[in-house]
């Protein structure tokens, strides 16, 4: 099923019908609440406001189809290409075609993404995510510092908080945790892909470093105490 409307999308996903979910994902969509339009997603007016973290329902329904096993295959990466313009982008910075799609492939549920490419230097552009490094798979410079956007204390799942000194996945471990907060309970596919994971919250020693590196000022330390008590370890 193809939808721009999480209200929708997520009566899709609970009907148990769905598979694959084409979904359009980006930084700037995330911000906005549901509507009947999609123009309105793009309107310059609605960035206009303040506008902070994720829209509940956006977030919500990437971690429905986590928790369903439907998978989302990503539309509109890079906003139509505004994104990767400074003068269009309602950030006003400019992602880079790898930034784009790292963000898509961070949220979760997120299998894949779809790019619209007119050229061979765009379609080169798209792969080179394959090989990018980690610095420049980094979104989360473009998205600091800005008066009338933030996502202050929300882990975006960027994983700038790393390396952890005791080898912990942080940004896993709040994927798996905040599944869990959104259900009520533990899911048994999402105990499995944490209990897959090589380090768990339990071994944080609390040191603070990853919280000296992670851009949005998130309390990984007291998500990591969380966690351990939810999983157990």
């Amino acid at each position: 099923m193809s939808s721009h409307n999480p209200q929708v999308a997520m009566k899709a996903v609970e009907s148990g019908l769905v598979d694959v979910l084409m979904f359009s994902i980006n930084p700037c969509y995330d911000l906005q609440p549901a509507s009947e339009d999609v123009e309105d997603l793009w309107k310059d007016e609605n960035y206009e406001r303040e506008l902070h973290n994720i829209d509940p329902e956006r977030e919500r329904l990437y971690e429905l189809c986590e928790q369903k096993c439907v998978g989302i295959d990503v539309m509109k990466v890079y906003g139509g290409g505004d994104l990767l313009s400074e003068a269009n982008s309602p950030f006003g910075k400019a992602f880079t075609p790898v930034q784009c799609i790292e963000y898509a492939l961070t949220r979760p549920g997120v299998a894949s993404v779809m790019i619209g490419c007119r050229s061979r230097e765009e379609v080169q552009k798209a792969v080179d995510w394959c090989s990018a490094t980690k610095e420049e798979r980094g979104y989360a410079s473009v998205m600091q510092g800005m008066d009338r956007f933030s996502w202050k204390g929300y882990c975006m799942y960027c994983g700038h908080c790393a390396p952890c000194a005791v080898g912990i996945d942080v940004a896993s471990v709040n994927k798996y945790y905040n599944l869990t907060v959104a259900e009520g309970f533990v899911p048994e596919t999402v105990r499995e892909h944490y209990k897959a994971l090589s380090h768990h919250a339990s071994e944080c020693i609390r040191c603070g470093k990853c919280e000296k590196n992670c851009p949005f000022g998130v309390d990984i330390r007291g998500h990591m105490q969380r966690a351990a008590e939810r999983f157990g370890y």
